[in-house]
């Protein structure tokens, strides 16, 4: 399992305001679930990258942290943050994937690109204690 860690993520997962985004419905509701154990109070999910468009709308700074699958129909994740970076948003980056460790890599590097907080990357399935040491 691949997996990068940002010591540095230190805010309290209480005031966390979380997006998933996976077009896998049982994926968002594992994920939603998992934050929601380890302590996240406002957590929302999305089945596209259009659609978590429009959830930061009008307003980028409403989630603090985005959780992004990369393999999506429509606008797939490396579009998603590419879109996402256009419309403003500036907040905490998880990239959950189940592609390859060189496409995890490349993920990792565009995030970077875009001037998002990558709080790390992570393949599926994904565990607790996995999110746990990202968030």
């Amino acid at each position: 399992m691949a997996m990068f860690i940002n010591p540095e993520a230190t805010e309290p997962h209480s005031t966390r305001k979380v997006l998933v985004v996976d077009d896998d419905t049982f994926q968002c509701e594992l994920l939603a679930d998992i934050l929601k154990e380890l302590g996240v109070l406002e957590v929302t999910t999305a089945a596209s990258g259009a659609l978590a468009l429009a959830q930061l709308g009008a307003d980028p700074e409403r989630f603090n942290l985005i959780l992004l699958d990369l393999h999506m129909p429509g606008m797939d994740g490396f579009q998603f943050m590419a879109a996402a970076a256009s419309a403003g948003f500036a907040g905490g980056l998880i990239i959950v994937s189940g592609q390859s460790d060189e496409v995890l890599h490349a993920a990792t590097l565009v995030a970077k690109l875009r001037r998002f907080s990558l709080l790390g990357s992570v393949s599926k399935p994904v565990g607790k204690a996995a999110l746990a040491a990202l968030i």
